[in-house]
């Protein structure tokens, strides 16, 4: 067995002689959010988890290799790859629709371009075209092969090979059968029936009977995870992280505390300022948290954070927990009704030494009428303590 980062050398190895524009150091950074499996263009291999690191067969690197290394590549055989793109609109698989990726990259780039330099006819740029395929005004076909050559779709580089026909974009048919093949590898592996480890019921919803462990994925169906598996009652409460992780117990022995319906739990998790064991999480809930972005919209968010004695004595919430409270005012002020957009994305801040803070609002829908915001030092704390007063005060 290899590692993730053994693979990718492997994987160079193997393609060394090969034409077709690649990044076989993506291979390392892919996570298996979904399914154990990493794409090498449409090839799927399969990994294995121990000890909490996940591991190949050299065997099946070797052979994506191979087996991408062996298409034939003629960069001016191209296709249009708007025969295959029935829906302009955002689909929902967009993580894995390869036509919708390059688009909106070709998009992005293009407003990047707009709000820089601004449009050099005069007219303003408009965010979707027609088709989603037209060379916005402003960049070049090489300009855009330069600045976004590198953005990634399964471990291949099509942006490098896009050619630009005067209408529309062309892509060598190679990618588009590659990319094509691993859509639908992926929508398979999405599809699939997972089956619970204790009743042997079948789930397709793949977000909530799964949960990774130190092992791999374990699949629970609620009644399951609920028989086997304890329910947190606080008896860690204080106790130090350092001490469980090295005598346990496992965390993986019980309920995550924030999933509804309940998940296995995966981990510990603890706050770092004070090394104190919060509750047991399951690896969803647990990345969320580790992230900060929108851990404090699920349901209890607030007082897993202040289970935390010293967060509590203190009034306190970490650093990254504090910075998304302040987004989330801001948004629930200032942002668009209605609007569902990541809140990082809609109100983006950045903190000065004075510990006030400075950023906009732009939600999708206000883009070219974004606000200025500026939060002084006493405005944040006065906003962290009253969410932290509620939260204190909320018996659940």
């Amino acid at each position: 067995m290899i590692s993730q980062k053994l693979a990718v050398q492997f994987l160079v190895d193997e393609t060394t002689t090969c034409s077709m524009p690649l990044a076989p150091h993506r291979f390392r950074v892919q996570r298996f959010a979904e399914h154990d499996f990493v794409h090498f263009g449409h090839v799927r291999v399969r990994a294995y988890k121990h000890a909490n690191r996940w591991r190949f067969h050299e065997p099946d690197i070797r052979k994506a290799g191979r087996t991408i290394a062996a298409l034939p590549w003629d960069p001016y055989d191209l296709v249009d790859p708007r025969l295959g793109d029935l829906d302009q609109r955002e689909p929902a698989s967009a993580s894995t629709n390869w036509r919708y990726s390059i688009r909106r990259t070709i998009q992005s780039a293009a407003y990047r371009a707009h709000s820089n330099d601004g449009c050099p006819c005069g007219t303003s740029y408009a965010l979707h075209e027609d088709n989603g395929w037209a060379l916005p005004c402003g960049l070049t076909p090489r300009s855009i092969a330069e600045r976004y050559g590198n953005h990634d779709i399964a471990c291949t580089l099509p942006i490098q090979t896009l050619v630009w026909s005067k209408e529309t974009w062309l892509i060598p048919r190679t990618f588009a059968t590659i990319l094509d093949r691993w859509e639908e590898d992926q929508h398979t592996l999405r599809g699939t029936a997972q089956v619970c480890s204790g009743c042997g019921a079948h789930n397709t919803d793949p977000d909530t009977w799964r949960t990774p462990t130190t092992t791999g994925w374990k699949v629970l169906c609620p009644a399951c995870a609920t028989a086997t598996l304890r329910g947190y009652r606080q008896e860690l409460n204080g106790v130090a992280y350092s001490r469980v992780r090295e005598r346990g117990p496992r965390a993986e022995d019980y309920l995550c505390t924030l999933c509804v319906p309940h998940r296995p739990a995966a981990t510990w998790d603890h706050c770092h300022d004070h090394d104190v064991i919060r509750a047991p999480l399951c690896g969803s809930c647990n990345t969320k948290e580790r992230q900060g972005k929108e851990f404090l919209t699920q349901e209890g968010s607030i007082q897993h954070l202040l289970s935390c004695n010293g967060c509590r004595r203190e009034r306190t919430l970490p650093a990254h927990h504090r910075l998304a409270a302040l987004r989330h005012h801001i948004h629930r002020e200032l942002g668009t009704s209605g609007c569902t957009w990541p809140t990082h994305l809609c109100v983006p801040l950045t903190a000065a030494a004075d510990g006030s803070y400075q950023g906009l609002v732009q939600c999708r829908e206000m883009r070219h009428r974004a606000k200025d915001v500026q939060v002084t030092s006493s405005e944040a704390e006065s906003v962290l303590a009253k969410l932290i007063e509620a939260g204190l005060q909320d018996p659940s």
